[in-house]
């Protein structure tokens, strides 16, 4: 039994952190950037573990890394040398695991929870191009390409131990099984796939995502499957849909009701509130869902009331 299974046996449902990057924004904090949030790995680490830290204290049962658009060639693209950026590759899931830790130290933080996971972040190849094409899955890459680029950063990552891989707004079907392929060498260490969706019923490549969740369903190192970084009012089919054709525990947590546009690089349409948020969630329980959490414009206070609707 891995580490995930062991704490939902302890607990209906685990409660996943919110968005790393809003919050650092929220904060005052420039990201707009090729690197995102793990610009601040080298500039404001500490920054990185104050936000942890936060979703910590909000309720979340698993905090995320800074991993995310983290990648070997990302960090040399803009400077840095090759073992200076799988350096920061690592502290990237030190800083986490530290902020989980101390956190764990205090005995008040005990009371009524379970001690938290740390998930090592690993985002689309399109992160690192920084284009939009994460939304799109469209790299123009041989698959070999895309396979080498995901393989050196999981490989950096797995030395690190991390509680469980989060393989996440992953766009296409391809990718996701690039990545399931490569996870067959990590089997000590779960994960989860997580796709980001354009509607109802398909992840942004256009494949449905009953498809993607049945091949997912027959393969022993993906320990669970789900959606993030896609418009809440979509998730409720979605885990239908996943649900109709797999066992595994699923994994969501969507954005906060914005929609990303790629071109101006904002986020456009209408927020949901906490309270909203976290009635949806409660839906997305009753329907089968064993992770919740918020990704991009989702913050502390939609985590901690996550938690109180969840599992008061």
């Amino acid at each position: 039994m891995n580490k995930l299974e062991e704490l939902l046996k302890e607990q209906a449902v685990l409660i996943v952190d919110g968005a790393l990057g809003t919050r650092l924004q929220t904060k005052g904090l420039n990201i707009n950037d090729s690197l995102w949030s793990a610009k601040l790995l080298d500039e404001n680490p500490n920054a990185i573990k104050a936000v942890h830290k936060e979703y910590l204290d909000s309720g979340a049962d698993l905090i995320i890394t800074s991993s995310y658009q983290a990648s070997i060639e990302g960090f040399e693209k803009k400077g840095f040398s090759r073992q200076k950026a799988k350096e920061l590759i690592c502290l990237s899931i030190e800083l986490a695991r530290k902020a989980r830790d101390e956190f764990w130290e205090e005995k008040k933080n005990k009371k009524k929870r379970i001690k938290p996971l740390v998930a090592a972040s690993i985002g689309p190849y399109g992160a690192f191009l920084a284009n939009g094409a994460e939304y799109t899955g469209k790299y123009n890459i041989s698959k070999e390409q895309l396979k080498n680029f995901h393989k050196r950063r999981v490989e950096i990552i797995a030395s690190t131990n991390p509680d469980i891989f989060a393989i996440e707004t992953i766009p296409s079907f391809e990718e996701a099984k690039i990545l399931a392929e490569i996870l067959k060498e990590y089997k000590n260490i779960p994960s989860w796939i997580c796709f980001s969706a354009k509607d109802n019923l398909h992840i942004n490549d256009g494949t449905k995502i009953k498809e993607c969740a049945k091949y997912l369903d027959t393969k022993e190192q993906i320990s669970a499957i789900g959606i993030n970084c896609t418009s809440p009012k979509y998730i409720s089919s979605l885990i239908k849909e996943i649900k109709s054709v797999s066992n595994k525990p699923i994994v969501v947590y969507p954005n906060g009701g914005f929609k990303y546009n790629p071109l101006t690089k904002n986020w456009e349409d209408a927020k949901t509130d906490e309270k909203e948020f976290a009635k949806m969630a409660h839906l997305w329980k009753t329907q089968g869902a064993k992770l919740i959490g918020g990704c991009c414009q989702t913050e502390p206070k939609e985590i901690e009331e996550l938690r109180r609707v969840l599992l008061s």
